[in-house]
């Protein structure tokens, strides 16, 4: 598996369930996947939970659209930490309202 795959707010692609499963093409795991985003109120058909990162043009539909992707990419960053107003209220709700529930779960740390 690829390493180092940050994305735009800071987490490594590698560490996330959804990159995962489609790297191993595991559809047990993308059943797993697709009951957590049920529960936090996002519908999404298995056949549709593949991601080759954050940077990559297959993303998961829950990302696509990422608007932290789209504010660095228009301010020509790498990542989020790399701006003057890092951590934006934005990012900051984003990952108290996903990220950290999501850990252990749907992002698996190293």
């Amino acid at each position: 598996m690829p390493s180092g795959m940050k994305s735009m707010c800071g987490i490594d692609c590698t560490c996330c369930q959804t990159f995962r499963a489609t790297v191993n093409n595991d559809d047990g795991m993308r059943g797993v996947i697709q009951k957590y985003y049920k529960e936090i109120g996002i519908d999404i058909e298995i056949k549709d939970l593949h991601c080759h990162g954050c940077r990559s043009d297959k993303q998961v539909p829950a990302c696509a659209g990422c608007p932290y992707r789209s504010c660095g990419k228009e301010k020509g960053l790498a990542c989020c930490d790399e701006c003057g107003e890092y951590p934006c209220e934005s990012l900051r709700w984003y990952t108290e309202k996903y990220i950290k529930p999501s850990i252990g779960r749907l992002i698996i740390p190293g």
